[in-house]
């Protein structure tokens, strides 16, 4: 007995004490950090410390300046307590560069940990190594590495978690995500929101919280620079302290020039620790590709044999640059930084504009060390002497000509350049110009280029097989009649892009250039033929011939095995199909829609056996579905609309089969398989434009997975059966016969997107009126604010919900936003009343926000496109949870960041359903939804299932209002 009570004693003392441990929280200078406590509760979180006894490693990572070192310092003075020993080493990489210094850091920990009482005297790191593991492998350890850039520093000072007793943590900060590898955890420390990139900037340049009258636009000038970068705030607010207006406007004009030079070498570390190859890929994207696509640009290096996957990818995990939409982004100051070395360190080898390259070329300077040149779009006309049209024959090491558009008169002594503009250009390796570059078409163009990006070129033809090493030719909206005549070897050439060559009527032989991966032909409006020898690139991915509308002839046979996307829309001369080859098993898409004059499918596409995506939409003529078709069990997407007549029987062995579009196809109930159960797999039906179906086979309900059903203008469907309890999106706009629906607002959790615009017998059933009546309820809308997801609803009516609190006459309205308002605020409740529908005039409802009289646009991406139908009106209802907003993307604003909008803290939500030709709305609402509204519902409405998480695909292809956002 005595013994239970004093262990029981003894837990509640060690209790007590851990409880005054985590209400001590030791601070230091964090207490003044902003936005720290955000830092704290992520990594406090990750530390677990209380959770788990096992050795975690933890690691900090992201650009430098990005202030990594002082959340580590945070939080190992909030948490060292609860260990045993703890050990902080500043700046490994600097610390490390000898053996000497290694051992030095191994004594440091030590004594750190154990105590200053002992002495170590560390002759080899191994040794070190070995001491370490001993002495620590059953304490309690909180060791903080930080500013680790090589894996050696890390074998040396923490190479095992068996070298550590339970529950130690090790925490990792670095430039280098690449050598966390093997951390349990990692976090990436984001940009200062603009609010708190104003408060630092201003704590350092004012010594208060923000901007006097005064320099308000100087410190918002000042921070724009900065990117929001906490090192750049800090040294450029204490940089300004105490100066007048005057030098602030000189110092900013001249920061664009010369970089702050503690910022600047802050950065450049990580550009020193890069090898040759990786910085050349560094500055060129900087340069010259920031902003691109990052599959463009990786095959445009590529050719340059910079082995980018590889070096992108490294830059990547150095926080160098970053991918966001499929492009190549990177922050300014890093940009800055490259931009300042090429003109230090390489100077003249990457010339910007065209001022640059006036200086080059009047003051007679050293043109042969010239690698690239990029000119800006925007000239300004000063006046300066121009140059002649042999300004490029002096720079034989010129390898980029980039973004070269019109040059101006100012810059030159005779109109545009020689047709030998290229001659001397020994090493030009990519020629990125535009449609006037130069007034004569070229005669010559050098051996070493690798790609040609061309576009709006102005003359019938271009010498390309005289650049025997090319790689990628871009050449869209060119007026060429012909690439070459004959058969040309071009062994390198892999891209081709000749989109809308309104001239180009034959495609030339390219069997000596059997490496091309990628040829896109699409809208060459008079392209008839193409030469046999397409059909054998053996090598042939992507192959785009849409809107060739007077092409009549493809190689009879196709033997691609590499093939992996054939796409002939719109093809609307195209009698026949090629046959196709058993080699081309690859093949997965094949688009064959609006090709009218197509009547049979080559019975060889049964070898296509790993076809998943196949449209036959609106081949009108076409006979029949081969019947090899059934054998296509790959098949996931397949489009009859507006095709032929068939029996949707022969379509039931298609079990992998997740979207199927049938618009325009008159199918009755009679129609369909007696068992569905085939279909399992199903996600997406489209039965629009039917006026066979009078009803819809009860059968449906076993689509266990079917998300998205389509019936609009199936005028003759009168009742919904059940429905399979995951459907997501139902449209059934202009059903003029529906006259009776379940309760929808009840049966399915998942139903989030509804439409019944121009179902007037509706509202002539009592029953079917009273379930109307339920989707307009606030209690139904609060379902779904409570999950944080959008509900969109359009229905026959007459008459906007009175909890709209807010309303008024016209399709405009304002919203006043009260200080706080986004700690209270869930989202936004929209409701318009319209009297009649448009089916080409789609609605939009765009939001913009108005604060201290600027009026500040959303995104065009973020506009809500209704797209309804319907003749008639009806009223039309959307709920947008706030976090839709956050999903904005930075790069289609200049000055005004999604930060901005995030932490805007009062003002006017101004909300228009906009429509150019289109109907207006007759009166419209709007009700803000509170956290607290919803407090009870979130408690019990139970998660959505995972599968909602796919209701962007869904959504996107409905072609409705929240296909445009992210809800993931």
């Amino acid at each position: 007995m005595f013994s239970y009570v004093c262990r029981g004693e003894f837990s509640v003392i060690n209790k007590i004490i851990e409880d005054i441990m985590d209400n001590m929280k030791p601070r230091g200078r964090e207490d003044n950090l902003i936005g720290i406590e955000s830092h704290m509760d992520t990594l406090i979180s990750k530390l677990s410390i209380q959770r788990t006894q096992e050795v975690l490693i933890i690691g900090i990572f992201g650009m430098g300046g990005l202030g990594k070192t002082t959340i580590a310092q945070a939080l190992f003075r909030r948490t060292s307590l609860k260990f045993d020993g703890s050990s902080f080493i500043k700046n490994v990489r600097e610390g490390s560069s000898t053996k000497k210094d290694v051992c030095a850091l191994q004594e440091k920990i030590l004594i750190d940990v154990l105590g200053t009482h002992l002495k170590f005297m560390i002759q080899d790191p191994e040794d070190g190594a070995n001491i370490i593991e001993e002495r620590f492998c059953k304490k309690k350890v909180l060791l903080v590495l930080d500013d680790v850039d090589d894996v050696r520093q890390l074998e040396f000072l923490a190479g095992s978690d068996t070298w550590f007793g339970p529950g130690s943590r090790i925490l990792i900060t670095t430039r280098d995500e690449h050598l966390l590898s093997d951390a349990n955890e990692k976090y990436k420390p984001t940009l200062l929101r603009m609010d708190q990139a104003v408060e630092l900037f201003s704590r350092h340049a004012f010594r208060k919280n923000s901007p006097p009258e005064g320099f308000k636009e100087l410190s918002d000038r000042a921070i724009r620079y900065t990117g929001r970068l906490p090192l750049a705030l800090k040294v450029l607010g204490s940089f300004f302290h105490g100066r007048e207006a005057g030098v602030w406007e000189s110092a900013i004009d001249r920061l664009a020039k010369i970089p702050n030079h503690e910022v600047f070498r802050t950065l450049k570390l990580s550009f020193d620790n890069l090898n040759d190859s990786e910085q050349k890929i560094l500055l060129d994207i900087a340069v010259l590709f920031k902003g691109r696509e990052v599959k463009d640009v990786t095959r445009i290096l590529d050719s340059f044999g910079f082995h980018p996957v590889i070096g992108i990818s490294i830059l990547i995990e150095k926080s160098l640059i970053t991918i966001l939409n499929d492009r190549i982004g990177m922050h300014d100051l890093i940009q800055e930084m490259c931009w300042h070395i090429v003109r230090e360190s390489f100077k003249n080898s990457r010339l910007c504009s065209l001022e640059e390259v006036h200086q080059v070329v009047v003051n007679k300077e050293v043109q042969e060390v010239i690698e690239a040149i990029v000119v800006s779009k925007e000239c300004r006309d000063d006046g300066k002497q121009g140059f002649r049209s042999n300004v490029f024959e002096m720079m034989s090491n010129l390898r980029l000509l980039i973004e070269c558009i019109v040059v101006p008169k100012k810059y030159m002594k005779r109109q545009g350049f020689r047709s030998n503009v290229f001659e001397r250009m020994n090493n030009l390796r990519l020629l990125d110009v535009n449609n006037k570059f130069t007034s004569h078409e070229p005669s010559f163009l050098p051996k070493e280029l690798r790609w040609i990006s061309w576009n709006y070129y102005p003359f019938s033809s271009l010498p390309v097989p005289h650049a025997s090493k090319l790689v990628g030719l871009q050449m869209d909206y060119a007026n060429i009649k012909y690439l070459w005549k004959g058969r040309k070897i071009m062994l390198n050439l892999k891209f081709i892009h000749l989109k809308n060559l309104v001239f180009l009527a034959r495609f030339p032989d390219v069997s000596g250039s059997p490496n091309i991966e990628r040829l896109i032909l699409s809208q060459c409006f008079d392209l008839v033929e193409v030469h046999e020898s397409l059909g054998f690139l053996k090598r042939l991915v992507y192959l785009d011939m849409s809107d060739c509308l007077k092409l009549k002839r493809l190689p009879s046979r196709m033997e691609m095995e590499s093939l992996d996307t054939l796409k002939l829309t719109y093809c609307t001369s195209l009698e026949r199909i090629p046959e196709f080859s058993p080699c081309m098993v690859k093949l997965s898409c094949l688009d064959l829609s609006c090709c009218y004059k197509i009547e049979e499918l080559p019975s060889s596409i049964r070898y296509l056996s790993n076809l998943s995506s196949l449209n036959l939409h609106r081949c009108c003529r076409l006979k029949s579905i081969p019947n090899h078709f059934r054998s296509m069990i790959n098949l996931e997407v397949l489009s009859l609309g507006d095709a032929m007549s068939f029996n949707f029987r022969d379509l039931k062995n298609l079990r992998s089969l997740r979207k199927l579009d049938l618009i325009g196809n008159q199918i009755g109930e009679e129609d369909f398989p007696r068992n569905l159960d085939g279909f399992f797999s199903l996600e997406e039906l489209r039965l629009n434009s039917n006026s066979k179906l009078v009803k819809l086979p009860t059968t449906i309900s076993h689509l266990s997975h079917l998300k998205q059903l389509e019936l609009d203008d199936c005028d003759q469907i009168q009742s919904l059966p059940s429905l399979p309890s995951g459907i997501q999106v139902l449209t059934a706009i202009n059903c003029t016969s529906l006259e009776r629906i379940e309760d929808l607002s009840k049966e399915y959790e998942c139903l989030y997107n509804i439409r019944l615009f121009g179902c007037k017998k509706l509202l002539h059933d009592e029953q079917s009126v009273n379930y109307l009546h339920n989707m307009l309820k606030q209690s139904f809308l609060k379902k779904w604010a409570a999950v944080d997801r959008c509900l969109s609803i359009g229905i026959p009516g007459s008459k906007i919900p009175s909890w709209f609190r807010e309303q008024q006459d016209g399709d405009t309205m304002s919203l006043k936003l009260l200080p706080k308002w986004r700690t209270q605020i869930l989202g936004f409740a929209i409701c318009g009343l319209f009297e009649r529908f448009s089916r080409f005039f789609p609605i939009n409802i765009v939001f913009r926000f108005e604060n201290n009289g600027m009026l500040v646009p959303m995104l065009e991406a973020d506009k809500i496109d209704a797209s309804p139908a319907a003749k008639d009106g009806g009223v039309f209802i959307n709920y947008i949870p706030l976090t839709s907003f956050e999903h904005m993307h930075d790069d289609d604003y200049n000055d005004f960041q999604r930060e901005n909008w995030s932490h805007i803290t009062e003002g006017n939500l101004v909300i228009d359903y906009s429509s150019t030709f289109g109907p207006e709305a007759l009166r419209c609402g709007a009700h803000v939804v509170y956290k607290e509204d919803v407090e009870s519902i979130q408690q019990t409405q139970p998660p959505l299932s995972s599968y909602y998480w796919n209701c962007k695909l869904t959504q996107k292809s409905a072609n409705t209002f929240s296909c445009l956002f992210s809800f993931i």
